[in-house]
């Protein structure tokens, strides 16, 4: 039982953690690539990032939350 949270804990975790960061990696990039290059669009596409990976911790929570439901039942 101990080991069995400890594993779903540390799953948990690194949703949360790699998720966003994931998310808002690729959208900075993406929109990095996309703009002009210059200083507006270096500002715009860390916007992104920022933007993309609030919403990608959303979801992590979700799912983490999710997991927490399931495992109680």
């Amino acid at each position: 039982m101990v080991l069995r949270f400890a594993i779903e804990f540390l799953k948990s975790i690194a949703i949360i953690i790699a998720l966003p960061l994931g998310i808002g990696f690729a959208v900075e990039i993406v929109v990095f690539a996309l703009s002009d290059r210059d200083v507006s669009g270096a500002f715009g596409s860390g916007l992104a990032g920022i933007a993309a990976g609030i919403f990608g911790l959303v979801i992590a929570i979700v799912i983490v939350i999710r997991r927490i439901a399931d495992i109680e039942d």
